[in-house]
């Protein structure tokens, strides 16, 4: 399934804050990559608000790093089971411990510009419900400026979150690594998933064979730890969403780590 399209959904907290940091970051290199202003700005404040703590969320260092301790512990048992992974095993805790070591040490500028720069300040009282300074309708005047002057601000955060984007990347693959996928039906397009209460899982991945996604079918995903609805539905283009009738397979995995 590694080229299937995967749909992820959070079953605790912790794994929430992740995937917020995630794609957060996924967002940010896209719009720098394109040049796109009003989206590196809407990622820099998404991103602002992990960092620092906003919008209901706690900052998301401290989560990350109690993450990559649940993946370690989870990994070492494993290795004594499965002697054939074990020099995989071996590697990724070595980039998990390059990875903390990274992130406790480099980040302490990029959460400062985040807090401090001018311009993601701006827009972000922009975005408040409250916009006493009236910012929000100035913003988009100030994009053709921004576009062109502001290149080497773009890269600097860039760079300053370079160390954040590798352990992210990395942990985000390492989840997916060492667990199988399970294929499954969902008979007359809805299924439900019963996680074993034994395990602790943080995070369910539902795969769909691109062909598939291609017709439009995707998975309304809805639950927690304990019981798991999945109701395909199918987007056409320009029309509302409509259930998908038919039966539907697809694979999935539950992450053990939270």
């Amino acid at each position: 399934m590694r080229d299937a399209i995967r749909f992820s959904l959070p079953l605790t907290k912790q794994m929430q804050s992740f995937l917020q940091l995630r794609d957060g970051l996924v967002c940010l290199q896209r719009a720098e990559a394109e040049g796109n202003v009003p989206a590196w700005l809407q990622a820099s404040v998404d991103l602002r608000a992990s960092l620092l703590g906003d919008q209901g969320r706690k900052p998301a260092i401290a989560e990350l790093l109690s993450l990559f301790s649940s993946l370690r512990a989870y990994l070492q048992p494993l290795a004594e089971k499965h002697h054939h992974f074990s020099s995989a095993i071996a590697k990724a805790c070595h980039d998990i411990d390059m990875h903390v070591a990274s992130i406790e040490g480099g980040l302490d500028e990029a959460i400062h510009f985040l807090r401090k720069d001018a311009v993601i300040n701006v827009y972000h009282n922009g975005l408040q419900k409250q916009d006493w300074l009236v910012h929000r309708p100035c913003m988009p005047q100030m994009m053709p400026v921004l576009g062109h002057a502001d290149a080497e601000r773009r890269r600097i955060l860039t760079a300053l979150l370079q160390p954040l984007i590798n352990a992210v990347s990395g942990l985000d693959n390492m989840l997916h690594d060492f667990v199988e996928w399970t294929p499954r039906i969902a008979h007359g397009g809805s299924d439900q998933i019963i996680p074993d209460r034994g395990s602790n899982y943080g995070l369910l991945v539902v795969g769909l064979e691109q062909d598939v996604v291609k017709q439009g079918i995707v998975p309304d995903i809805a639950g927690n730890r304990f019981s798991i609805q999945l109701r395909f539905q199918r987007w056409p283009s320009g029309d509302s969403a409509c259930v998908v009738n038919e039966d539907v397979p697809y694979s999935m995995m539950l992450v053990p780590c939270a």
